[in-house]
């Protein structure tokens, strides 16, 4: 994590700090991701409110999180927020992966080799750390087109880390300026393939239909739950 993106969130763990008497630390981050989310698509209206003093304290901190994500876009910046803020400690289990790890194992799966298209999987996808490791590896090798031809496929038992992983990989794509061809980013149990109620179904839109080269590129996915 570069040091812009390491201030940013130290700032936003300070700003969830302020919600821990109030809600709950683990409390407030869920019903943020899922306000979050909501805002990006439109998709899955939050059951729950925040308390109106904690509102603007949402507001600013996907602020916060918005430029530290792009301030270092292939940097795990929901996995950090989520493990320094102790979020693990409720039953989620989660642990994020190491960039050393994702970065190796991006190399592992993606051979030099061109192909005229490329698929990623994912049954355990987290907040999408691996999954954007690897779409950096098509970018270094491959260019844009790589990953205007890839197709991700990613699961998740836990749906607020499907919505963690959609926010960082639209922010990635609007950082570097690019789409896939394809996402899917779905929330099931991969033994059993039972659904939980949360899935993001994208495809690129038309090229006709685009923002010019340099803009955001988060217009050039369609979703779809």
């Amino acid at each position: 994590m570069n040091d812009n993106a390491r201030q940013l969130t130290r700032q936003a763990l300070s700003l969830i700090e302020t919600a821990r008497y109030r809600m709950g630390v683990s409390r407030f981050i869920a019903v943020f991701i899922d306000h979050w989310a909501y805002q990006q698509t439109g998709l899955y209206s939050p059951t729950e409110a925040f308390p109106d003093d904690l509102g603007a304290v949402a507001s600013k901190l996907s602020h916060l999180l918005s430029s530290a994500m792009k301030a270092d876009p292939t940097s795990d910046i929901l996995g950090y927020i989520l493990s320094e803020s102790g979020f693990y400690k409720q039953g989620t289990q989660f642990y994020p992966t190491p960039p050393e790890v994702a970065r190796l194992m991006a190399q592992i799966n993606l051979a030099d080799t061109p192909r005229p298209d490329a698929e990623f999987y994912e049954p355990c996808c987290g907040t999408g750390i691996n999954t954007i490791h690897w779409l950096e590896r098509v970018l270094e090798t491959r260019g844009a087109a790589g990953i205007e031809s890839a197709h991700l496929y990613l699961e998740d038992v836990d749906r607020l880390m499907v919505k963690g992983c959609m926010l960082q990989l639209f922010h990635y794509f609007d950082s570097r300026g690019v789409s896939p061809a394809s996402m899917n980013i779905v929330a099931l149990n991969t033994i059993t393939r039972k659904p939980m109620g949360v899935a993001y179904y994208a495809t690129a839109k038309p090229a006709e239909q685009r923002r010019p080269s340099g803009k955001s590129s988060l217009d050039t996915i369609a979703v779809a739950s």
